[in-house]
């Protein structure tokens, strides 16, 4: 996103945009087996299985209405994994799976609610981007990303974070041209990407240009042909940031409660702009590490 000014325009932007966000259901959850999951002998579990593997197929379909359905579906069993896990926990006597049915229980929570408030809405965006185009570029930013030291990206003292993403995280394309990525120590994150009329004609009436901004299934763009026409390498590099957002930010640190996140980021936004926020490009957990990480790349250095 691009910071806009002068200030006042900003504001109006930024609240206009958090009450258009709330009543888009925009922290819908995404696709995923990045989440704590009992295991195959454990009968409890497979109802959850069986309800999240539709789930997935559905919210790669690309399909309007079928793929928020198996957002839905693919929270609903991670919630559905809690009893299982618990049990699990308690017979093997094994406090990882107790603490992972306890994480199920919190972020399935966040993730059902808001998922079902999402569905509604499925008319609003359009057609899905074709993410698949750049997945070598992806892949190839992310190895760049692993080879350099943590001094080149990182710019926060109170950053501790000793990787971007974990070492070795790598995406594949779908048939639908999402991207799933393999991100080790957490499982399998599907990202999508998707055209949304209303965003676009939000900043086409407050004269701003923020090209992309994340959803906990992915991002959102203006419209297809922006999109296609920005640099290749640039688009790569969103995908990464947006992820960053998607996974790091939304689903790890906050456990899938995105009706926190977003209060949080708005309610920010309109005092700090683009430069100092704390999501962006400010503080200990902010998706500006990626931008840093491969400014020397994006100009293939």
């Amino acid at each position: 996103m691009t910071e806009s000014t002068p200030v006042t325009r900003r504001v109006r932007h930024i609240l206009l945009i958090a009450l258009a966000m709330s009543l888009l259901g925009c922290s819908a959850t995404t696709s995923t087996v990045a989440e704590p999951r009992s295991s195959a002998w454990n009968p409890l579990g497979w109802p959850a299985k069986g309800v999240g593997w539709v789930g997935s197929h559905a919210a790669d379909s690309g399909w309007l209405i079928a793929r928020d359905v198996g957002r839905v579906l693919t929270s609903t069993a991670l919630l559905a994994e809690t009893p299982a896990l618990l049990v699990e926990g308690v017979v093997t006597v094994n406090g990882s799976t107790v603490v992972g049915g306890l994480e199920s229980a919190v972020a399935g929570c966040g993730t059902v609610i808001t998922s079902l408030w999402n569905v509604p809405f499925f008319w609003i965006p359009g057609r899905d981007i074709d993410l698949a185009r750049d997945v070598e570029l992806v892949n190839d930013a992310l190895e760049y990303l692993e080879s350099h030291p943590i001094e080149t990206w990182r710019f926060d003292p109170d950053d501790d974070r000793t990787f971007i993403f974990p070492h070795g995280t790598r995406a594949r394309a779908t048939a639908n041209g999402h991207l799933i990525f393999t991100i080790p120590g957490h499982g399998e994150v599907l990202q999508v990407a998707e055209s949304n009329a209303l965003w676009h004609g939000l900043q086409s009436l407050f004269g701003t240009n923020f090209p992309a901004q994340e959803r906990s299934w992915g991002f959102i763009v203006r419209t297809a042909p922006q999109w296609y026409s920005r640099n290749a390498r640039w688009r790569a590099s969103t995908i990464l940031h947006e992820l960053y957002h998607q996974h790091a930010q939304m689903r790890e640190w906050l456990l899938g409660w995105n009706p926190i996140y977003w209060p949080a980021y708005m309610g920010t936004f309109m005092f700090t702009g683009w430069n100092e926020h704390w999501a962006e490009m400010r503080g200990a957990h902010s998706a500006g590490v990626v931008d840093r990480g491969l400014r020397a790349w994006l100009f293939g250095r």
